[in-house]
């Protein structure tokens, strides 16, 4: 893939790229959300801040206008178009599973938001990129529309260079709810058993036949099944952790529980509940895994 940044405005107007959203939501997302769902949708993606996975990372490596970055699942390009606006080399990748053999797709919508030639139709289990080649490879709630995640994974770090970093964030499914439906749902709830419910609703199992239920757990032991090259991060973890030095939480109630941590003996068994309560219980999964830098030569 040829290195190149952004050259050209976004050649859609505000306008028009909401009328395209709204075109794709409606015949992809049908019965999979509500239509004031996919509405709020549409302008969540048009005014929402598709550049955090980015900033975060920045507190882990640099990250510079050489840098070249990767978006596994790029959907309809909102990240790979803030990096771009950022002078950033940016680049994206999509299946577009949701969309197949539809009028309109995500990527066909990504590749009107720029007019640089960045987003590659694609697979993550056989990426076409070659080794070493990205510096960050974003999976932002990506992984857990992937079948076989760990061969997903094991190409993401085939193509991360040696100092690089891999963002990745989920759903987490041991909670009550399910996100791309908006609504109540069964802690991994059997597929047969989602399906009827589904129906039961008057909704479309769909999306339901793609998802992979996702853990924090499951996360975490497919990202360190890239092997003692790579350092895995609990990103939700790490913050609790650091706001549990500095004595920073603002409700008074996490402040107690955090500070009940921090004795000796008792203290460590309790900060271990409490991070094991966060990880069963929490909305979502936010993992960074960084590639550690080749040891330079004498």
């Amino acid at each position: 893939m040829k290195d190149q940044t952004r050259t050209l405005a976004n050649p859609l107007s505000e306008s028009e790229l909401r009328a395209l959203l709204l075109e794709y939501r409606s015949e992809n997302w049908r019965g999979i959300q509500l239509p004031e769902t996919q509405r709020k949708v549409v302008e969540d993606t048009i005014r929402g801040d598709a550049g955090g996975p980015l900033r975060l990372l920045a507190n882990y490596i640099p990250i510079s206008a050489d840098s070249r970055i990767l978006d596994l699942g790029a959907g309809v390009g909102s990240f790979v178009v803030a990096c771009r606006d950022g002078g950033l080399q940016a680049f994206g990748l999509e299946p577009d599973k949701i969309g197949a053999g539809a009028r309109i797709t995500s990527i066909q919508i990504a590749r009107r938001r720029l007019s640089d030639p960045v987003f590659v139709n694609g697979i993550g289990e056989q990426l076409p990129f070659r080794e070493n080649f990205f510096d960050v490879i974003v999976m932002n709630q990506v992984i857990e529309h992937v079948i076989d995640q760990k061969s997903v994974i094991a190409e993401a770090g085939r193509i991360l260079r040696p100092g690089g970093a891999i963002y990745v964030a989920c759903p987490n499914y041991l909670r009550f709810y399910e996100p791309h439906y908006k609504i109540r749902w069964a802690p991994l709830l059997p597929k047969p058993l989602g399906r009827l419910y589904l129906r039961l609703k008057g909704r479309s199992p769909a999306m339901i036949n793609q998802i992979t239920y996702t853990t924090n757990a499951r996360l975490r032991k497919l990202l360190t099944s890239l092997g003692p090259e790579f350092e895995v991060i609990d990103v939700h973890c790490e913050q609790f952790l650091k706001k549990r030095a500095e004595d920073a939480f603002a409700a008074p109630s996490t402040r107690f529980i955090a500070r009940m941590t921090k004795p000796p003996l008792l203290g460590n068994f309790l900060l271990w509940l409490v991070l094991k309560f966060g990880s069963l219980t929490e909305g979502g999964c936010e993992m960074v895994v960084l590639r550690k830098p080749r040891a330079s030569k004498a």
